[in-house]
């Protein structure tokens, strides 16, 4: 969002109109959005025609979390006048942050046909583009705003990210490279570079990155633990650590809140229904009377299938943005920030039922946590979860951090881990969890009982 500043740089002195103006817009360039706002609307009553005014007070409403107000104002802004292009790049933007992309494609559509020389427009096109799932249209605005402006390093890493998706690997890490040597620190950019690296088997190369940004991060979770994952992947058995930090988890996942849903439902994530089918199997037609614990309950993708299970639905998650998620999209009665094994262990004979849909891949080691939710149900209550399956795993492997950070099991050591629990298993199918790079993930579907 352009800071504000009145287009009347020469006010004269002594105009009480131009001199409140100016007073407002040094308030909101502060970062004191609120008192700008009352001064833009004292100026409006004023002058209730005054583009410059309703403008800014419409980005001020905006960042005051009032989106609806701030569309209208700033658009009152435009009726007054058409050709006020900041004007209108500020309404994509508010468009854009409130998701109505359509509406901010439309608007970045008359900026770019008034100044086809604006990067940051065609930038902000390809945004809106992409959120349209319209990733080879995003990918020509992105390179239509680095012919303009090649130096625009953000540019590169989001022309890269439409590159992937469209599985144009090779380019995309071309782009990532680009942005990296306009901006050497920037953890984006090393990430992504890194990701390319990892997606074409280059775990060395993109070790060297991680390490790279591990200078200028040396205490990100992220980066720690996919140094771990590429020492892995080049056979440094020591590089195995039992689970994924609660920092990296915590981390990664409250990044991933916002698109989380959307990215899941493109690769045909279907985990959750897996999970309700096998406790379908296991419970019979749902009765409504039982406690029931969504375990790493996420965004609440599992909790409609859940519901009918239940008289009480928990949720647990270490990620405060995916329990806000779960929060907006309803149906439990409880949500609790918490790490999964801990809460587990503090609620014994608690649960009747507890879902664990696509969480134990961030576990290497299981016994702890499969022993935790043992204690947590009642005699005879039901664990089902999921991981991803090493397929054809030698016999002495037990588990591996793959170097996309995930963990998959051996089909045999997951077995033990629930005997050693004290779970029966009821169900054991071998699933597709989603698509990963056009392939598809194996996976074990398990459901359990306690005896």
């Amino acid at each position: 969002m352009k800071k504000p500043q009145s287009r009347k740089t020469a006010a004269k002195r002594g105009n009480p109109i131009d001199d409140a103006m100016q007073a407002a817009v040094a308030l909101h360039r502060q970062g004191r959005p609120e008192q700008a706002a009352r001064q833009y609307a004292a100026i409006l009553k004023l002058q209730p025609q005054h583009a410059d005014a309703l403008h800014y007070l419409g980005i001020a409403r905006h960042q005051l979390g009032d989106h609806d107000e701030a569309i209208r104002l700033i658009g009152c802004a435009l009726a007054l006048a058409p050709g006020y292009v900041d004007a209108r790049n500020n309404l994509g933007n508010v468009q854009k942050e409130a998701g109505r992309y359509a509406d901010a494609e439309l608007s970045y559509r008359g900026v770019i046909a008034a100044r086809p020389d604006f990067a940051a427009a065609h930038n902000n096109l390809g945004v809106v583009l992409r959120e349209q799932d319209r990733h080879a249209e995003a990918r020509d605005a992105y390179r239509q705003a680095l012919a303009i402006d090649p130096d625009f390093a953000q540019g590169w890493v989001n022309l890269g990210n439409a590159l992937k998706r469209l599985g144009e690997i090779d380019e995309a890490l071309d782009a990532y490279r680009n942005a990296l040597l306009r901006e050497p620190d920037s953890p984006e950019a090393c990430r992504n570079v890194a990701q390319a690296m990892v997606s074409k088997g280059r775990h060395a190369d993109a070790l060297d990155l991680y390490r790279q940004w591990e200078k200028s991060k040396p205490d990100n979770p992220i980066v720690a633990h996919h140094i771990q994952a590429c020492l892995a992947a080049l056979g440094q058995a020591a590089a195995n650590p039992a689970r994924a930090s609660d920092a990296y988890v915590q981390t990664v996942f409250n990044g991933f809140a916002s698109t989380f849903d959307e990215v899941l439902a493109d690769l045909g994530y279907c985990a959750p229904a897996l999970c309700a089918e096998v406790a379908a199997t296991l419970l019979g037609d749902a009765r409504g009377g039982l406690d029931v614990l969504d375990a790493g309950c996420g965004t609440g993708l599992c909790g409609p299938l859940l519901r009918p299970y239940a008289r009480r639905l928990e949720g647990v998650d270490l990620s405060p943005g995916m329990l806000d998620k779960a929060r907006a999209r309803g149906g439990y009665d409880s949500l609790h920030e918490a790490e999964l094994t801990a809460w587990l262990g503090a609620h014994p004979h608690a649960y009747d039922l507890v879902v664990s849909s696509d969480t134990l891949i961030y576990f290497g080691e299981l016994e702890d946590v499969l022993t935790a939710a043992a204690g947590a149900l009642r005699p005879g209550g039901s664990l089902v979860f999921t991981l991803e399956e090493v397929e054809d795993a030698p016999p002495d492997l037990r588990h591996r951090l793959n170097p996309h950070g995930r963990y998959s099991h051996a089909g045999a050591y997951a077995l033990a881990a629930l005997a050693q629990a004290g779970l029966e298993v009821r169900e054991l199918r071998h699933v597709t969890l989603r698509q990963e790079a056009g392939k598809p993930v194996a996976g074990l579907l398990i459901g359990a009982s306690r005896r």
